[in-house]
């Protein structure tokens, strides 16, 4: 899990250093084309992954099945993608857009190549070896993305970042991966995981749907800068879960899966991993929020400063959606796939309703529906395993009450104080250091069971 953090922390750096370059209007152009390969990404997959490794048995015909599936489907996409490109370019009224499209777009068929790869070195349990493989690619791809970035080439940095890195990770995947596909196909095999896996395809889509209808809406009602803010607002409030949140699940997911049908071991692995999240979620979400106008000049420099107000009010929904994934990954273990399906759909249409109102007000009013989405969208979660599983929602709020009061009062201090010192970097030491001690010294007096949680989820991963 730390190569995995580490290969999210590179990438973010790269971000950060290609951003103080390039302007907001270029972030624009990369986040409507990102928007259409998005889309595109869920429907490769189908579902499928996630049906594959809940799999107790799994065969190489199995993995072979999938991977024939997804490379079929990417040649599709792009090749749908290729054809629409100058219609989407006409749209947004940008010369550059179709160009863009069809050269990122080949990142689909490339990440199709060795899905399947990373896929059977998490169901054994290699995260390592695929945690460096990716922090490999990742920083060939941000080393080339900012040399095109200084040499000034504008949004072809960003788009040679993204696909070097593709191409790059794939390579090393296959030289070191022990699985290649062979040319089976089993129909029954496909039939299994489609029967898990369209549900949760559905569901995934109406995510990345409901996210496309944002940009879109925001791209067509607002200025290609705008979006580019709202767009580099976005990437850093969810940096955290990237960080954290994205890891964990991916190697619990595997592990409880292993345990599915232990229920006491499962429940006391449940409200442990709750806890972890809560303890070390909310101050981190909290945190940002409360330095990001300190922040964000200083990262970033001067002309970013009008993505602050989103990044404020998008931290808070990630902090919704990070809480949220763990009992979703319970969900998808008892074969719940339809239920995290219909929530999805709930809480989806819901913010696309009250999207359209809302443009007309503001984007910052527009980010407010996107954090009552996150919270309704936890909020029926928890109902569902109530349900489903018997899981105590109170159970679930007491664990979340202590870490979400410390790190009010911990975020309240640190902005306070940050606002009294002029001097930016001195005023994020001060701040981050002084919200560290405090968060630290209140958990260890009135949270101690937290602290435990972290030592003992820590401990194995750190192995791996």
């Amino acid at each position: 899990m730390t190569q995995k953090i580490a290969s999210k922390g590179l990438q973010f750096l790269f971000s950060v250093w290609i951003a103080r370059i390039l302007i907001p209007e270029q972030y624009g152009i990369i986040a409507i084309a990102n928007l259409f390969i998005s889309l595109s990404d869920i429907l490769i997959d189908s579902g499928f992954s996630k049906a594959l490794l809940r799999k107790q048995q799994k065969t190489k015909e199995d993995f072979s099945t999938v991977f024939w599936f997804n490379t079929a489907v990417s040649i599709v996409l792009y090749g749908l993608l290729f054809v629409c490109a100058p219609y989407i370019g006409a749209y947004y009224k940008l010369e550059i857009l179709p160009s863009v499209i069809r050269v990122l777009s080949l990142t689909l068929v490339v990440n199709a190549l060795c899905g399947i790869q990373s896929l059977h070195l998490i169901a054994d349990m290699n995260f390592k070896k695929l945690a460096i493989l990716e922090t490999a690619a990742m920083a060939a791809g941000g080393i080339a993305g900012l040399l095109l970035a200084m040499k000034g080439a504008g949004v072809w940095a960003l788009v040679v970042q993204t696909l070097a890195g593709a191409v790059i990770r794939t390579i090393l995947i296959w030289a070191f991966s022990k699985w290649e596909p062979d040319l089976s196909f089993s129909r029954e095999s496909f039939k299994e995981f489609f029967n898990f896996g369209s549900k949760l395809l559905v569901s995934e889509f109406a995510i990345r749907l409901y996210g496309a209808v944002f940009t879109l809406a925001i791209g067509k009602n607002y200025a290609s800068k705008e979006l580019g803010l709202y767009g580099k607002a976005d990437a850093f409030s969810s940096a955290p879960s990237s960080f954290l949140t994205g890891p964990l699940s991916a190697v619990t997911f595997p592990a409880i899966a292993q345990i599915q049908d232990e229920q006491e071991r499962l429940h006391k692995n449940y409200v442990q991993m709750n806890r972890f999240s809560a303890f070390v979620l909310f101050p981190i979400f909290v945190g940002l929020a409360a330095i990001a106008d300190t922040l964000i000049p200083f990262l970033l420099t001067d002309k970013w400063k009008g993505m602050i107000p989103y990044l404020i009010i998008l931290s808070f929904s990630y902090l919704f959606s990070a809480l949220a994934a763990i009992p979703q990954n319970y969900l998808l273990v008892f074969g719940k796939s339809d239920s995290i399906l219909k929530i999805q759909m709930i809480t989806r249409l819901t913010g696309i309703v009250l999207l359209f109102p809302l443009l007309k007000i503001s984007l910052v009013a527009v980010c407010c529906d996107i954090i009552l989405v996150s919270f309704l969208t936890l909020s029926l979660t928890i109902y569902s395993l109530k349900r489903n599983a018997g899981y105590s929602i109170s159970e679930f709020v007491r664990t979340m009450f202590l870490p979400c009061v410390i790190s009010l009062l911990m975020g309240f201090c640190v902005f306070s104080l940050t606002h009294l010192i002029n001097i930016r970097i001195v005023a994020l030491i001060t701040g981050i250091s002084v919200g560290s001690f405090l968060y630290g010294a209140l958990s260890f007096i009135l949270q101690k069971e937290g602290i435990r949680s972290l030592y003992l989820l820590f401990k194995p991963y750190f192995k791996k």
